[in-house]
């Protein structure tokens, strides 16, 4: 019998490669959406999931992706976040759903020393972290003794691709020749090309044990931005960011976000934006690949890379 599963967030950037991936795995993929035109799934419901759900497909199991910009506040996040994930627990469990996916992040670790396994310190320090944080433990709460659930946490390190904020975003400001960055750039980041992220939920639905389990998702080459933004440049035959003084990059922060607010444009560089960029997380990948059997396609940003860029100039 067919596998069946429902996807939030799903006209989302990892949501859209989340459904494409499962269809052509043979999976009754149905996209959960709030504007039908950003999914081109064959199965698509619409609805704000910031209201509570009364009628959805069947399934045998959700992925749940959707959720507000990295980037936003504790307000934003809170009020979002935190909103979808009990409308969408709420109505599974009426519906006796018992298998789960949730796309959490690396920033649930907060400022990473070394590498991070899964056993690592939680200690997020901003929203983003914090509210992902809290939605794994309304997971852990409201599934940790439902016999035979199995709910899998997805801590997702850095995703990048052609169709993505960041590589979007950074290669229109290399090429207008201003990227301003803050600080050295020497943090390490753990990468990951979004068709991984996808072929990770599809490993979730073939191995996951009972219980609620936590998997790292990252590639195996952890790199510095400065590193992953002039190998960006290069590929590009452009100039590389200028690695300013954290501050100094800040207070250009604030005035672009308040410049885009008053012509109502969601903000691109906000202070909770430039936090991601300073903070380190590293990842181990250890624990998903020997338990789930994941093998990233592009073990790193090097074949990563080339892929995105293709797929970027090929979209415009």
């Amino acid at each position: 019998m067919m596998t069946s599963v429902l996807v939030t967030g799903a006209g989302g950037f990892i949501g859209r490669r989340v459904v494409r991936a499962a269809e052509r795995a043979g999976y009754d993929a149905t996209a959960l959406v709030r504007n039908t035109r950003q999914s081109n799934a064959s199965t698509v419901v619409q609805h704000d999931l910031r209201l509570p759900l009364s009628d959805l497909p069947p399934a045998d199991w959700i992925f749940h992706l959707a959720g507000a910009y990295a980037g936003a506040g504790d307000e934003e996040l809170s009020r979002a976040d935190c909103t979808m994930a009990d409308n969408i627990i709420t109505w599974g469990l009426k519906a006796r759903i018992k298998n789960w996916i949730f796309a959490s992040a690396a920033e649930v670790y907060g400022d990473v020393e070394g590498t991070a396994t899964e056993a690592a310190p939680t200690r997020p320090v901003i929203p983003y972290g914090r509210v992902k944080l809290a939605v794994e433990r309304l997971f852990a709460e409201r599934f940790g003794s439902l016999p035979d659930s199995r709910v899998v946490i997805l801590r997702i390190g850095e995703v990048y691709g052609s169709e993505g904020r960041l590589i979007g975003e950074l290669t229109t400001r290399l090429k207008r020749g201003f990227c301003p960055w803050p600080g050295s750039g020497r943090v390490r980041v753990s990468f990951v090309h979004v068709d991984d992220v996808a072929q990770a939920f599809l490993c979730s639905v073939q191995h996951a044990r009972t219980g609620v389990s936590i998997y790292n998702v990252a590639d195996d080459v952890p790199l510095s931005w400065r590193d992953f933004t002039s190998g960006v440049a290069q590929r590009l035959g452009v100039h590389s960011p200028l690695f300013l003084p954290a501050p100094l990059v800040y207070t250009y922060a604030i005035c672009s976000t308040l410049a885009r607010r008053m012509r109502h444009l969601e903000p691109v560089l906000t202070q909770y934006a430039l936090r991601l960029l300073t903070t380190a997380k590293t990842l181990s990948n250890a624990r998903i690949k020997s338990e789930l059997r994941f093998q990233p396609q592009y073990p790193s940003c090097a074949e990563g890379m080339e892929d995105a860029l293709r797929g970027l100039s090929h979209d415009t």
